[in-house]
């Protein structure tokens, strides 16, 4: 069960009942205004991070060029090694002076006739002969595309590419030399099913040097004639030059880095962690200020209300000084209770204005007789509490002078008998005792007499908070209890005996 102190007691003030809405409406501003600076610094590092990804990526794609050059270089080589394997052998048989086109048809032949040979000089055609049954009725659609071709170039020019058939396409090359009558026209065409074997055995052997990467090989026409592996993902494409003009390496190699989730969360969590450490700082920092807000309003309050009883009795005894002017006697004791009051209020003030940040000064220990101190306490309130119709008497067991917070002892007593002089004007006793190297004071009311016969509601008050905390302060502890009438105050604090007492 709650103490009667902790029942009575008066809530905390200083407080606004909307300060805890204020106070998270000033985090909150802290709160956006740190937010703004980071996310500057988050918009320039995201920027930042996708520059780094482009040019990962920039990397990525020359490294899979370069490869793709390589395969192309390779493809293009083995095309026109073919191809010139073919030349050397038609010129050879052309060059031959007894029967050129029947060396130049078991050339044809030993290629299965995969190959065809065009001869032009001037407007006359040397190979295959116009006679139809020399040359195959098949080649006269090739032959036909392989004319234009010709009949387009130039002195000096060598032309190659690719045109389709229905048997496969082909590759050719058409050279031309000299002018008008004495130009001489030679083109090559070889079948795809002569190249593409040695082709795809040159392009396998070449892609054992990229382990790990996906190839594909595209014709002109768009269709995949060779591939080695499997790409995940999209290839990355290179057109070719050369004998392959106009083909495709398609490549994938390692992947590419992208912008993938971790990367952001890497880049945004120091980020959010940074604001929440600002945030948190900026709201302990708020509670702090509240914290210092409520206390200083606190120890006005505990200042506010110990000035109050010296004040009165300060106030009592100036108006007994005008009333006693004649008699001399009267006037000085008056005069002493004054100055012990004054001295009181000017140790008050110093220990509540420069004490600790509870508004508590730290135990000051000096030699002193509580007996004797509680007299002088009591006697010194004796007006204010006669003016209240209370009458105290004061029960002394202690012995010897103590070593004590002579001070804390009379603001404890002091707040016992006016909170007792308030609620429950009458009777009060008034004990001192020590043992166990605790002082104890005892504050007894016997109830304000009311209508009746009934006695007032239990005394309380700020007054009755302060001694608590006046207690703990030295050691000691406070506890309210009933006496059956009124109330039993009991305060006790630390105090020993008087270094060198017998």
């Amino acid at each position: 069960m709650k103490s009667l102190l902790e029942k009575f007691a008066p809530r905390a003030t200083g407080s606004r009942p909307d300060s805890s809405v204020d106070s998270w409406a000033a985090t909150a501003r802290q709160a956006l205004l740190y937010a703004l600076p980071l996310g500057f610094v988050a918009l320039l590092a995201a920027q930042w991070l996708d520059a780094d990804y482009r040019a990962l990526r920039e990397n990525s794609r020359r490294g899979a060029q370069a490869v793709a050059e390589v395969m192309g270089v390779t493809a293009a080589g083995e095309v026109s090694t073919l191809a010139a394997f073919a030349r050397v052998n038609v010129n050879r048989a052309a060059a031959e002076g007894l029967d050129p086109p029947s060396a130049l048809w078991r050339v044809v032949s030993s290629y299965d006739q995969d190959l065809l040979v065009l001869i032009r000089e001037g407007d006359q055609t040397l190979f295959p002969p116009e006679d139809p049954l020399a040359a195959p009725k098949m080649w006269e659609e090739r032959l036909r595309t392989l004319i234009g071709v010709a009949s387009l170039l130039r002195e000096g020019d060598f032309v190659n590419g690719w045109f389709p058939d229905a048997a496969g396409e082909y590759y050719f090359e058409c050279l031309r030399v000299g002018a008008q009558e004495t130009r001489k026209e030679t083109c090559i065409a070889l079948n795809a099913r002569f190249i593409f074997p040695d082709l795809t055995a040159a392009l396998a052997k070449r892609a054992q040097e990229f382990p790990g990467w996906a190839f594909r090989l595209r014709d002109p026409f768009g269709q995949a004639i060779w591939q080695e592996g499997l790409a995940p993902e999209g290839y990355e494409s290179f057109l070719l030059s050369g004998a392959l003009h106009g083909w495709a390496v398609d490549a994938f190699g390692p992947r590419a880095p992208g912008h993938s989730v971790f990367g952001r969360l890497a880049l945004a969590a120091p980020l959010a962690l940074v604001w929440l450490l600002l945030v948190f700082q900026a709201r302990r920092a708020e509670k702090a200020r509240l914290a210092e807000a409520a206390k200083r309003a606190a120890l006005a309050t505990r200042l506010s209300h110990d000035l109050r009883t010296p004040l009165a009795n300060l106030k009592l005894y100036a108006e007994l000084i005008s009333r006693k002017a004649g008699d001399v006697a009267g006037v000085d004791r008056y005069c002493a209770v004054l100055t012990e009051e004054i001295d009181r209020l000017d140790a008050l003030a110093g220990d509540t204005i420069f004490g600790d940040r509870n508004g508590q000064a730290a135990p000051k220990l000096s030699a002193a007789d509580p007996c004797d101190l509680a007299h002088r306490v009591v006697a010194r309130y004796e007006r204010l509490l006669s003016a209240s119709n209370c009458l105290c008497e004061t029960d002394c067991a202690a012995v010897g002078r103590l070593r004590f917070d002579a001070s804390a002892f009379e603001r404890i007593l002091i707040n016992l008998l006016d909170n007792a002089r308030k609620y429950a004007p009458g009777r009060i006793d008034v004990a001192i005792s020590w043992r166990d190297g605790l002082l104890m004071i005892e504050v007894r009311d016997h109830g304000a007499p009311g209508a009746g016969g009934d006695t007032a509601k239990p005394s309380h008050g700020l007054g009755l908070s302060i001694v608590q905390e006046l207690a703990r302060a030295n050691g000691g502890s406070f506890s309210l209890s009933g006496a059956d009438p009124g109330l039993r105050a009991r305060a006790t604090i630390r105090a020993s005996a008087e270094e060198g007492a017998g």
